[in-house]
């Protein structure tokens, strides 16, 4: 089953890095085998519907509003996913989003047959680099549950 782990954020915007964080936490710890892909895709626009192309598999590791405390994490299938579009799209793609390349694949028939979504609660979305402690601290703990996943896979 050929898998993606796919991180999305922007390091500079704070707890926005923890997909990167999170990506790079889990290669250090195991060596997994070649069927599955790491893959940084920074901030998200509509090419990334063409990432998600050609795998069975991607998961998802992104900051996401869950309306929890700071470092509150879940795991959810995208039909259990409540994207987001906020995207005007008003003539530009500039706005365009993880939403917005999901809606899109969709639309093209190239989305996977399973995506999976890691949605990290937030403390701070502010131009500044690190992590805040609260998101540092999930990190071991969406690893383990990410190379479970993927030893599975």
């Amino acid at each position: 089953m050929k898998t993606l782990v796919l991180a999305l954020g922007n390091p500079l915007r704070g707890d926005d890095g923890v997909g990167s964080a999170v990506l790079t936490a889990l290669r250090d710890t195991a060596v997994f085998p070649p069927h599955i892909t790491f893959l940084d895709g920074g901030t998200p626009g509509l090419e990334t519907a063409l990432t998600l192309q050609g795998y069975d598999k991607v998961m998802v590791i992104d900051a996401a509003n869950l309306g929890e405390a700071p470092g509150s994490w879940r795991r959810f299938s995208l039909a259990e996913a409540h994207l987001v579009q906020q995207a005007q799209m008003n003539g530009t793609l500039h706005d365009a989003g993880f939403a917005e390349a999901v809606a899109l694949g969709a639309a093209l028939d190239i989305l996977p047959p399973e995506i999976i979504v890691y949605g990290v609660q937030p403390e701070t979305l502010e131009w500044e680099m690190g992590l805040s402690t609260a998101v540092q601290t999930a990190i071991p703990q969406i690893c383990q549950q990410l190379q479970a996943e993927l030893i599975e896979a």
